[in-house]
């Protein structure tokens, strides 16, 4: 459990300093784009069956069926383990801080809690077989359709007709990609859809893909980035304890600890109803960071 010690906290008068920096971090993206499923009391681990596809075939009357298909499941297992993290806060810091310390330091578990979800999440990502796109190719709307026909257009385990199908890309390839449909005169897309993809900047819908962005996707030495096209049953997140945030006191210490627990586990349920895309990551031109 990572635990961090704020021992003196007078600089934090100017509204976000907890002894080390409070790094602000993006609100989850990839929980509510795959399948959550909470597990019961006194379970840690579950079988999810996968059934094959049954095909049917033309009969001759008075015959038997000689050629049953077999439904056998195959399974696929999920285990959940405990994270967590730990601030403590001395009661000087407290008393020569200006801010609401304790709302601060809970504030900031529930961004980490949230920033650890998402990059456990990303890292099956790289695990989908099928992938688009390469090393140091710019991303544009034909690789977001190129994506959307090879789940749908998949013969061998086509993706379920109900739920949604989400992209994950890093900022960077998300900023490559609105450019090309948002900037006037270098694109056929409609003026209406350029208009609502500056509005909401950090979500498009294309092709019936919804399009989201996150800046913890890791870039690669070479400025590339694995994001995901995936229907929702793609991965699965199970859940044993949801995230919490208790508060305790430690007297000796002169100190109020603020603990986060959860209990969760994730995977891949079918690897064919998800695809990589790999494309270059850059940092946009004219700027730094």
């Amino acid at each position: 459990m990572a635990i961090n010690l704020a021992s003196n906290l007078t600089a934090i008068a100017n509204n976000f300093i907890l002894a080390a920096k409070l790094t602000e971090r993006d609100s989850t993206v990839m929980r509510p784009l795959v399948r959550v499923i909470p597990m019961k009391k006194g379970v840690n681990q579950i079988d999810l069956p996968k059934f094959g596809t049954v095909s049917v075939a033309a009969l001759t009357d008075g015959v038997d069926l000689a050629t049953p298909t077999s439904f056998t499941p195959s399974s696929t297992t999920f285990t959940a383990s405990e994270r967590g993290a730990m601030i403590v806060i001395t009661d000087k810091a407290m008393r020569e801080s200006q801010d609401m310390v304790g709302q601060l330091a809970s504030r900031e578990l529930g961004r980490a809690w949230g920033y650890d979800q998402d990059t456990q999440l990303f890292s099956n990502f790289d695990s989908f077989s099928a992938s688009i796109g390469a090393a140091g190719t710019e991303i544009t709307a034909k690789y977001i359709l190129a994506g959307h026909a090879l789940l749908h257009g998949n013969s061998t385990q086509p993706i379920p007709t109900d739920g949604k199908v989400s992209a994950v890309l890093h900022s960077f390839q998300a900023y490559e990609l609105q450019s090309n449909l948002t900037l006037p005169g270098t694109s056929n897309v409609p003026t209406d859809l350029q208009n609502d993809l500056i509005k909401r900047l950090f979500v498009a819908r294309l092709f019936e893909v919804d399009v989201f962005q996150s800046k913890d996707i890791t870039v690669d030495g070479s400025d590339d980035a694995k994001g995901a096209m995936f229907h929702q049953d793609a991965i699965v997140l199970v859940e044993q304890q949801a995230m919490r945030v208790r508060q305790q006191r430690d007297e000796s210490l002169r100190a109020t600890e603020f603990v986060l627990v959860g209990d969760w586990g994730h995977g891949i349920w079918e690897n064919e109803w998800g695809v990589e895309l790999l494309f270059d990551a850059a940092t946009p031109s004219g700027t730094t960071h």
